[in-house]
C-alpha cells in the first residue's frame, strides 16, 4: 500500500477561488439587470436565447480562470 501526502491548498488556487467567486457574483448580477431591462419587452424566442447565452457564457471564462488555477 502506498502511502500519500496530504497536498496543502496553494495560494494560487485559495485567490482563482476567491476571484471565481467575485466574477460570478458580479456575472448574476449583470445578467439580472440586463434581462430586467431587455426580457420585458422581448418574445418568447428572444427570451429563450437570451438564457440560452446567458447561461452558458460565464463558462469559458471561468474555465480560464480555473486553467490559471492548476498551472504548475
Amino acid at each position: 500500500m502506498s502511502q500519500t501526502t496530504p497536498q496543502r491548498p496553494t495560494t494560487r488556487a485559495l485567490l482563482g477561488t476567491m476571484g471565481l467567486l467575485v466574477f460570478l457574483l458580479i456575472y448574476v448580477l449583470a445578467a439580472t439587470a440586463l434581462a430586467l431591462l431587455v426580457l420585458p419587452t422581448a418574445g418568447r424566442i428572444a427570451e429563450f436565447a437570451y438564457y440560452a447565452v446567458a447561461g452558458l457564457a460565464w463558462v469559458p471564462v471561468a474555465g480560464l480562470i480555473i486553467r490559471w488555477m492548476y498551472l504548475r
